[in-house]
């Protein structure tokens, strides 16, 4: 039985039910359902937004992909798409925590944060890993998830939490997936200086509520307290946007693949946690759970580890939440 279950498809299987009815009234209530909603997203979904550091509010009815709602927000926030650093939910703080990466409950408040000042700084690779976290918005723009604790990053003070990664060096970052830019990091030699070009967040007047340079822990993320059955909206890896409700057991294994993703891969990802999490859906065991997502994701090279460790998280998951039933 497949674990997401969408608007889309039971309309579709609605329709066809109908079609194949043989009575005319009954295929005249199928056309005048279809009539009714024949575009459900814009009657049924609405989305406020502001921009982070202050502004006025605006609605926003749907959006069909990633790029459409960054469209659509900057139209509306009448701001340049390329100046969209990320979002976040419910809050205009820079909080990690409540970041847009894949899933927004309907009448979730979206809060925009666009480029503020660009800076350079210099850093010494004293060890193998700096200890930021990166990952992007999909739309072109890296930046820092999260600084580890006792990492060269907070040791030098110069790196912050929402710092846009544009360059290293003369290799601009602009338009790169934040793996792609975390590998760059590795290659780099221990002991190499390494120049950033960063540009931060626009800040608002209570900016200082926050401090940026704080480790940030995805242990508290807000999938903790969704109920199942919540009416959402998720952003696909292509950019693409699927209905969808809620499912508490997937949200919290998908939490748990994205912290194993941070420990391998050095990336968080929330989306691609997503990915996995289906590509195992209806695998028998390990082995054939590891061939599909050898296959669909080779480019990344999953260790055997990563790739055990995550089969028993989805295992032990499912088991609580079947269980608890």
């Amino acid at each position: 039985m497949p674990w997401f279950s969408f608007k889309s498809a039971s309309t579709k299987a609605k329709l066809q039910d109908g079609a194949n009815q043989g009575n005319s009234s009954s295929n005249e209530s199928m056309k005048k359902k279809t009539v009714s909603r024949k575009n459900p997203k814009e009657q049924d979904l609405q989305f406020y937004t502001q921009l982070a550091h202050g502004g006025g509010t605006k609605r926003i009815n749907t959006f069909l992909s990633l790029k459409d709602l960054y469209t659509k927000l900057s139209a509306e926030l009448e701001i340049d798409i390329k100046t969209i650093m990320f979002c976040t939910l419910n809050t205009p703080k820079i909080d990690m925590k409540n970041l847009l990466c894949g899933l927004v409950v309907y009448n979730d408040f979206i809060f925009v944060h666009v480029q503020g000042q660009s800076r350079k700084v210099n850093i010494k690779k004293e060890e193998k890993s700096i200890g930021i976290t990166i990952t992007d918005n999909g739309m072109g723009c890296c930046f820092v998830k999260r600084i580890r604790p006792g990492s060269v990053a907070e040791r030098s003070g110069k790196i912050n939490i929402g710092d846009q990664l544009v360059k290293i060096g003369d290799t601009s970052l602009i338009g790169a997936r934040h793996y792609t830019v975390a590998n760059k990091l590795k290659e780099l030699p221990v002991g190499s200086n390494m120049e950033f070009l960063l540009i931060e967040p626009r800040q608002g007047f209570d900016s200082n509520l926050c401090p940026r340079r704080q480790p940030t822990s995805d242990n508290t993320s807000s999938s903790n307290t969704l109920e199942d059955g919540k009416a959402t909206v998720r952003i696909k890896r292509d950019g693409t946007v699927q209905e969808g409700v809620t499912c508490s057991w997937l949200e919290k294994a998908k939490e748990k693949v994205d912290d194993q993703l941070e420990s391998y891969m050095g990336i968080r990802d929330l989306e691609l946690a997503c990915t996995i999490l289906e590509v195992s859906d209806d695998k028998k065991d390990q082995e054939d759970f590891a061939l599909e997502l050898n296959e669909l994701l080779e480019d990344f090279g999953f260790p055997d580890e990563f790739v055990a460790n995550v089969w028993q998280i989805i295992q032990d998951e499912r088991s609580k939440s079947q269980n608890q039933k």
